[in-house]
């Protein structure tokens, strides 16, 4: 069994404001020394793999997402510009993740469906490397995982990370499940946990196709952030930030949906 490996140094990201809000509202000039200070991530996979996660369910973790006809409905909007959903069935996630570097975990998030016979897929991605160098850009050279990583909150070791696609973003939560008779529920190896994921829709064509969302400042078309998610004072973006639950999963296996031996 691998073992959990904590980084000592501690990361600080130049986030406006210190402290948790719902906002997506961060500094577009300053990325660095306002002293807004997040936890040091926990490494659950020691050993960086070789590649991502697949667009299959070869690999990863599959379940049941449990949500609605009218959360789907809403969450389709943009892809359903063409085809308009009407009853949505045997809908499925796959998280499917890796460690890419320094204990930040990217790799794809497969929403599938039926609806009237038709199999539907929604396939949203963080990227295994990193920001490229862009004159008078911010962020270059930074992980394009960097907000995806394994924390201790409230005392139970937890995720949270940002994932995109061409349509819009979702955030993946994942908690430890209560263990029956007690017994350590913080280690993310022997328990099963409850995933849940929120969905925010971009309004039009994104800004940039150099950046995933979450580094997008201009608060305009295709930003994502949440600050809840980038400084992980808590576990869900909410409605500030612009996100609504679509919906949650239970029985995740973290071996399988982060692909560790």
């Amino acid at each position: 069994m691998k073992t959990l490996i904590l980084i000592i140094s501690v990361l600080t990201l130049g986030l406006m404001g210190v402290g948790c809000s719902k906002s997506n509202s961060n500094s577009a000039n300053n990325n660095n020394g306002l002293g807004a200070t997040v936890p040091a991530p926990v490494i659950v996979d020691p050993l960086p793999p070789g590649g991502g996660g697949t667009t299959t369910f070869s690999s990863g973790f599959t379940g049941d997402l449990v949500t609605t006809t009218d959360k789907m409905k809403a969450y389709y909007a943009t892809y359903g510009q063409v085809y308009t959903l009407n009853n949505p069935t045997n809908i499925k996630i796959n998280v499917n993740l890796a460690q890419a570097d320094a204990g930040r975990y990217g790799g794809d998030i497969t929403i599938t469906f039926l609806d009237n016979a038709v199999q539907h897929t929604a396939v949203l991605k963080a990227g295994m490397g990193k920001n490229q160098s862009i004159q008078g850009g911010y962020d270059n050279g930074r992980l394009e995982a960097d907000y995806n990583y394994w924390f201790t909150f409230e005392n139970k070791l937890v995720f949270t990370g940002f994932f995109e696609d061409s349509f819009g973003a979702i955030t993946l939560t994942l908690t430890p499940q209560p263990i029956s008779g007690g017994g350590n529920d913080a280690e993310p190896l022997k328990v099963k946990y409850k995933g849940e994921v929120s969905f925010k829709n971009y309004k039009g064509e994104k800004t940039t196709p150099y950046r995933a969302c979450w580094f997008i400042y201009t608060g305009g078309v295709g930003d994502c952030r949440s600050n809840v998610i980038q400084t992980k004072c808590g576990l869900t973006p909410g409605v500030d930030a612009g996100y609504t639950v679509l919906g949650t999963f239970t029985n995740v296996d973290i071996k399988q949906a982060f692909n560790i031996n």
